[in-house]
């Protein structure tokens, strides 16, 4: 084996003169080895080939990874590692544990090739210098690049607009788009025709909101939710056309599912991205709008900080879809105060920086109280967790004592997670059946994760968890029993009984509320224009998705996906109109 030496590093690298590398010496036996880790969905394996002194080629051989989550971290971050031969690359921003998966298997794999991997895990990466940035132009600016922002941005570029997508996150989608794991909802869809589907049109689609806002009584803006709802079903074809694999229907929620039950975020990216460069609209990548630029009360364009230095993007419009502030410590101390400090299934890029900007020139607010916590959340760390949402119609929640506490059917999220927080330690466990890993494909990857206990009979299930098994036991007896009797609903708690547990093996994984989504920000009207504090339209600014609360209520009234994408494309269509 042959010594490498820091001044030989340095020289092949070509870093003599730049910030320089930490590392001192390594070594390899040459080869090729196999490494594993767990990404965000399971198990991830990689061949790491390795000369005496260097990384050569690494290649993922399997992983379970969401389609365009993983894409970044699992091409950009074998290349930056062999670049730069250190493991002490930067997560992909947005893809934290898909990258963090990567990395790990990578240092598996290399632990075999050699005794010391210290001056691999010791290294520093160089900074980019500062340098002077050209100013650009403009029709349309779009901030952020989720469903929301990419559907904005297609939707102008189709009125024949010049249009620039800016993204602060190392990829595109990098927000809450990707983490959407349910389904769509939408009345009116091809779908819904062509199988017959009854009373679940755009009429009966508006009607189910209207009614929804009228139960709960919450103060939505009837304009503005009708406006999403009437466009919902030709959204749900759009996509369809664009490839996105709806195949099932859940009428009680009118949600379109994904054929093999996977999460549709990753779908509706995959294809938004597919269109995006199919229309040939330029998008720049960690890139941070800082400033929203006006004159005289109209919007000229847009501030950016890069880590090579800031320019400024000078346009007719601006369309900000930067998504919530659910990782704001700020916002949520003003807004949701109870639940700061909770671990989160949101984006960690979802700080607010719209909403403040539009602040800063005059915008108004609306619904910003609005929040979702997701009691399904299965912790990962202290901060962090995956969200088990699409498991909803199948689990049963028991907390430590054994014993189930809520209807889990309950149409309120917050309501249930307001509950769990009432149990011991916060969190309960999230009890299901075969059918459900059956029919949700995301679930079974994270079964294969490990976020899974499993076991064949429900004692067997009670001794591997944390819980009064006696209690357990018998509560779990209980509901199944009802299942087995054929009731709609169970005797305990009236809960409908959607998908009849009566499929073993049984799954418990241990669940949490987390913060997850707000709902409020820009006040905006029927047009995706943003309102001033007077109601008045600020000239050329707007807003959708979770950057704008559209008075919509999503968490209690209807769901945030489908006026993320509505909106998302009237924004496009009412700024290519603006712009002439």
């Amino acid at each position: 084996m042959f010594k490498i030496s820091k001044l030989a590093l340095l020289l092949s690298a070509g870093l003599l003169g730049t910030n320089l590398y930490a590392a001192s010496s390594v070594e390899f036996v040459p080869g090729k080895y196999i490494g594993e880790a767990n990404g965000r969905n399971g198990p991830m394996k990689v061949e790491v080939t390795v000369n005496q002194t260097k990384i050569t080629n690494i290649q993922v051989l399997s992983h379970r990874e969401s389609a365009g989550l993983s894409d970044a971290p699992l091409t950009q971050l074998p290349k930056e590692i062999i670049e730069r031969q250190t493991l002490k690359v930067d997560n992909i921003a947005g893809a934290t544990f898909s990258s963090q998966g990567l990395i790990k298997a990578t240092q598996n794999a290399l632990s075999k090739a050699t005794k010391d991997l210290s001056p691999l895990l010791l290294t520093t990466l160089p900074v980019k210098a500062k340098q002077a940035m050209k100013d650009e132009k403009a029709d349309i600016v779009v901030i952020g690049s989720g469903i929301t922002g990419l559907t904005a941005a297609i939707a102008a570029k189709e009125k024949g607009k010049n249009v620039l997508v800016i993204e602060k996150q190392g990829m595109l989608g990098a927000g809450d788009s990707m983490n959407i794991s349910t389904g769509i909802t939408a009345g009116g869809s091809k779908f819904i025709q062509e199988h017959g589907i009854k009373g679940k049109s755009t009429q009966d689609y508006v009607d189910h909101l209207m009614k929804q806002a009228k139960d709960k009584g919450i103060p939505i803006n009837k304009a503005n939710v009708e406006t999403y709802a009437r466009r919902g079903g030709e959204i749900i074809d759009w996509l369809e056309q664009l490839g996105v694999p709806f195949g099932r229907f859940q009428e009680d929620k009118y949600f379109h599912i994904t054929k093999d039950g996977s999460a549709p975020g990753p779908h509706i990216m995959k294809a938004l991205k597919a269109e995006v460069e199919k229309q040939g609209i330029p998008h720049r990548l960690n890139s941070k709008v800082t400033e929203i630029l006006s004159d005289h009360g109209k919007v000229i364009g847009v501030e950016v900080s890069t880590p090579e230095g800031k320019y400024k993007v000078l346009s007719k419009a601006v369309i900000v879809a930067t998504g919530g502030f659910s990782a704001s410590p700020e916002l949520l101390k003003r807004y949701a105060p109870d639940w700061i400090g909770r671990p989160t299934t949101g984006a960690s890029s979802l700080t607010g920086d719209g909403i403040r900007m539009a602040q800063a020139i005059g915008a108004d607010t609306a619904s910003m109280e609005q929040i979702k916590v997701n009691y399904l959340c299965h912790p990962l760390t202290k901060k962090d967790g995956v969200s088990l949402t699409a498991i909803t119609p199948y689990t049963v929640l028991i907390n430590h004592d054994g014993k189930r506490f809520v209807d889990e059917n309950h149409p309120s999220i917050n309501f249930k997670s307001k509950a769990m927080m009432k149990q011991p330690k916060h969190e309960a466990y999230a009890v299901v059946d075969q059918k459900a890993m059956d029919n949700l494909k995301l679930m079974r990857n994270y079964a294969d994760a490990g976020y899974f206990v499993k076991a064949d009979t429900i004692p067997e299930l009670a001794k591997k968890l944390d819980v009064n098994q006696k209690a357990f036991i018998e509560t779990m007896d209980n509901y199944i029993k009802d299942c087995k009797e054929g009731l709609k609903n169970d005797k305990a708690f009236g809960r409908k009984i959607q998908y009849p547990m009566l499929n073993p093996p049984y799954y418990a994984a241990l669940v949490t509320p987390s913060m997850q989504s707000t709902y409020g920000g820009i006040k905006t009207n029927t047009k995706a224009e943003a309102l001033d504090t007077k109601g008045h339209v600020i000239p050329g600014l707007y807003a959708a998705g979770a950057a704008s609360g559209h008075e919509a209520y999503a968490n209690e009234v209807g769901f945030a996906a489908i006026i993320g994408l509505t909106y998302g494309r009237i924004a496009g269509e009412n700024a290519a109109a603006y712009v002439k």
